[in-house]
């Protein structure tokens, strides 16, 4: 070991001055064989500035004791771990980009290093040691490395997956809650029904108003099963129905349908169109759903003297269509507000939760972003954007 010691002074000082060219060579190899790799690495100064830290650490633990030697490799094996959790959580960078990237410094490193030691060390016996040593060094980084980027990376998809269970707990109780109400209802004046037709023949009148209620009651049942099968899954045979909208006339018949619910809110609704027509790109139905489940949310939230405001223009930039629905209604509390998009949310003795979280994917669905601002006892702003296009 006296003799590694011996080549210290003449051998750390040439690897320490190679450093900059061995980092430099694998950042030119990494842009030439990763797509995105500046994307994904972030700041190319500082992930420069850690190798150059880490290769110099590594440089001089290839010349201490056996005894330093070994506490070096299982601090390296750490270190290694807490990098590999960061580029996997942080970072969330690609598998293959981690391992592309970590090969790479291995061989550029070891090709400098290994050109070093055979120029400038005689001893055969301590050139034959060093390479042993450097090649232990960088596989137990890489290892710890891996670990701990496997270690982030099964926590990440183990939180994702407690998630969804979560929300599919949420929606499967949310569901049975909602079919269980109206099916209760059909048993029980099936039951009536069946007692009224054995027992009283006469009581007709009754009986033709039970089956009114039994008809709304699996209509509620019918509309919610729709919804729902709306929300989870992709509707991709919707596609081909785009079509190029005038938003302008789609208002203005939506505006008229939403009449009843004005007349039954007692609220006052100011429709507010360009000069122009706007257009978009998508499917009427959807955007006549869309204004007409944001327009009962308003006016449900309003006394007698409400007032719900629609307008619709174009961005500054005229790249989308802007649709604004502001009410001066109860407003949505602060810690409810992140919640109004989940499924089965909602705040409404008579609500089924799902006619914002519907709203949002149909939106999302063309392409576009819908967003709420509100304060409670003051009012609620909903603005929906859509990409604008040419008639």
């Amino acid at each position: 070991m006296a003799r590694i010691s011996e080549c210290r002074n003449t051998l750390l000082p040439l690897i320490i001055e190679k450093i900059p060219r061995m980092i430099e060579a694998h950042l030119q190899d990494m842009e030439r064989n990763v797509t995105n790799f500046q994307e994904a690495i972030g700041d190319m100064h500082e992930y420069a500035a850690s190798l150059q830290s880490v290769f110099t650490t590594v440089a001089a633990m290839l010349f201490e004791d056996e005894e330093e030697y070994k506490k070096c490799i299982q601090r390296i094996e750490r270190e290694g771990y807490e990098v590999g959790i960061y580029f996997g959580e942080v970072k969330e960078m690609n598998r293959e980009v981690v391992l592309q990237l970590t090969h790479n410094i291995r061989m550029n490193s070891f090709g400098y290093v290994c050109d070093l030691i055979n120029q400038h060390v005689h001893d055969p016996e301590v050139r034959s040691l060093l390479p042993s040593r450097f090649v232990n060094i960088l596989n137990t980084r890489f290892y710890g490395y891996i670990n701990g980027f496997l270690f982030a990376k099964d926590k990440m998809m183990t939180h994702l997956h407690n998630q969804k269970v979560l929300i599919m707990g949420q929606m499967a109780a949310g569901m049975a809650h909602e079919i269980r109400n109206p099916l209760c209802s059909l048993k029980g004046f099936q039951q009536l029904m069946t007692q009224m037709a054995a027992d009283r023949p006469e009581s007709m009148g009754d009986f033709l108003n039970y089956i009114d209620i039994c008809i709304d009651e699996i209509t509620k049942v019918e509309n919610l099963v729709s919804d729902f099968l709306l929300l989870a899954r992709k509707n991709d045979a919707q596609k081909n129905r785009w079509e190029t909208i005038n938003l302008n006339k789609l208002f203005k018949k939506v505006y008229h349908l939403s009449a009843y619910f004005v007349l039954e809110g007692s609220v006052d609704i100011r429709l507010s169109l360009p000069s122009t027509d706007i257009f978009v790109q998508g499917i009427p139905s959807y955007i006549e759903q869309i204004i007409l489940n944001i327009t009962k949310n308003s006016i449900s939230a309003m006394d007698s003297e409400g007032i719900l405001c629609v307008s619709l223009s174009p961005s500054v930039d005229d790249k989308q269509v802007v649709l604004t629905f502001t009410d001066n209604g109860v407003g949505i509390p602060k810690r409810q507000l992140s919640r109004i998009f989940d499924p089965f949310f909602t705040t409404k003795e008579e609500g089924t939760g799902l006619g914002l979280c519907i709203c949002k994917r149909l939106v999302e669905e063309m392409k576009g972003s819908i967003y709420v601002r509100s304060k409670e006892k003051e009012g609620t702003v909903v603005e929906i954007r859509l990409p604008l296009v040419m008639p």
